[in-house]
């Protein structure tokens, strides 16, 4: 029986549309650090879940997690880029995409998404929504160490309403958040770390746009995950996964796959 779950990867993907590949700065390396590298293999949950989504076009293009009215110059990070994660320029216009090209990526790409996963937030078999997605160990502006994973649901530290949020409700319960950390730790249990948390809840991360506008719907209660690269990315990863690659990245998978239908039975059994 397949996981009462719905996995959004929206992160995962390498491709740059053929209209923009020439203007595009980076390289197919550069893409995929950028991206949740290896993300659609680390969670290809795809047969075990009831509904999964991803999607094949790189976050530099069109990035899914961010809000329509989120753009350059306002914010070079938004729903499209003009700098990478490291700063870099991503097209030979500093400027970036013009509107009639942001708008064609939004109808083609973003609402598609995002209507997909309205749609199936709505199926009957499914209680939960997880929005997917792998971190840098060290962040662009931080200074420590993140943690190995990162469970958000827009709350605070105990997975209750974020008083800084402005009154912003929680898009899963407390409970189900504190219940998925247990389930992690014990899954993962043999990971010995000494400088971070292992996991920590809505830090550095709340929970993007996915989680909060889904979450919002009520259809369905949403959590993001994030995972360390450090776990499972080796030091100079090539495009694809070799075969040593893939056999971490299918231990990720089953230990996740055990810790998430603990979760299922958890939320069923209403505990």
């Amino acid at each position: 029986m397949k996981l009462p779950i719905l996995i959004s990867v929206p992160h995962g993907g390498l491709s740059v549309p053929d209209f923009l590949i020439d203007r595009c700065l980076l390289s197919p390396e550069e893409i995929l650090l950028d991206s949740d590298t290896w993300a659609r293999e680390l969670y290809d949950l795809k047969d075990l879940v009831e509904a999964y989504v991803d999607m094949d076009i790189s976050r530099i293009v069109i990035d899914l997690n961010r809000n329509t009215n989120d753009l350059p110059p306002n914010n070079p990070d938004g729903i499209v880029k003009t700098i990478a994660v490291d700063g870099s320029p991503v097209w030979k216009n500093p400027e970036g995409l013009n509107s009639r090209e942001i708008e064609f990526l939004i109808d083609n790409y973003y609402d598609p998404y995002h209507r997909r996963l309205e749609e199936l937030s709505k199926d009957e078999n499914i209680i939960l929504g997880v929005d997917c997605h792998s971190m840098l160990d060290i962040g662009p502006t931080d200074s420590m160490n993140r943690p190995l994973f990162c469970i958000s649901n827009r709350g605070n530290a105990l997975g209750e309403m974020n008083i800084n949020l402005q009154g912003e409700k929680i898009t899963a319960p407390s409970r189900v958040l504190m219940k998925l950390k247990s389930l992690i730790e014990d899954a993962f249990s043999d990971i010995r770390v000494t400088d971070r948390e292992f996991v920590a809840i809505n830090s550095p991360f709340y929970g993007g746009y996915i989680t909060k506008h889904q979450g919002s719907l009520g259809h369905i209660p949403w959590i993001q995950i994030e995972v360390n690269k450090c776990i499972y990315l080796p030091n100079n990863p090539s495009i694809k996964p070799t075969d040593d690659d893939l056999v971490v990245l299918r231990d990720f998978r089953n230990r996740l796959y055990k810790a998430l239908c603990e979760l299922s039975d958890y939320i069923r059994d209403g505990s």
